[in-house]
């Protein structure tokens, strides 16, 4: 299981101010938090799945099935790092980041903010890979529900929930205003 150390909260690079940024570019580059809202809204769902198995462990079924149907989950499988090359799809949230937002913010910003897009990189990897495990975790309850997998299953959604909602603020307060000034959301 990945380790929540490496997002290195203390060591992430801030984002240079842009000169003659606007407030109004500053609002447009704000629309990332709307795309995150429906990842969070996802999160929340999976919480709720992970408390009625707490109190039902017959709903392990349930979690089962429904994490590799959520956005999310499906967005960050076939980025790559889930499933790899054998995905076929790439969705819209870390695809879109990664194969448009990031490149074109590469090549407009600086060395200041290719440094953020670096550090953003490396979270999805770990974001992924919590994801990864908590499916993992979902069948492991599902096939053999004790108190056992079900504490390994909420552990691993619990640090996927603090990893999302960690990057998710950074990469959002970061970004916010080189996606309004480069026009790139």
């Amino acid at each position: 299981m990945p380790d929540l150390s490496a997002l290195k909260e203390h060591a992430r690079p801030r984002a240079p101010k842009i000169p003659g940024a606007t407030d109004a570019q500053r609002e447009q580059g704000r629309s990332l938090a709307m795309i995150h809202a429906m990842h969070l809204s996802d999160m929340a769902m999976i919480r709720q799945m992970v408390g009625r198995i707490e109190h039902d462990r017959s709903a392990a079924k349930d979690l089962a099935e429904a994490v590799p149907e959520l956005a999310m989950t499906q967005n960050l499988r076939n980025f790559g790092a889930l499933c790899g090359r054998e995905c076929n799809n790439l969705l819209f949230h870390h695809g879109a980041e990664e194969h448009h937002m990031f490149p074109a913010l590469e090549e407009l910003g600086d060395t200041g903010l290719r440094a953020v897009i670096a550090k953003l990189r490396e979270e999805h990897e770990v974001i992924h890979a919590l994801l990864e495990d908590l499916g993992k975790g979902a069948m492991a309850v599902m096939q053999s529900p004790d108190p056992s997998t079900y504490a390994a299953l909420r552990d691993t959604f619990e640090m996927l929930d603090a990893a999302i909602r960690s990057h998710f603020g950074y990469e959002e307060t970061e970004l916010q205003e080189a996606l309004g000034v480069f026009q790139v959301l």
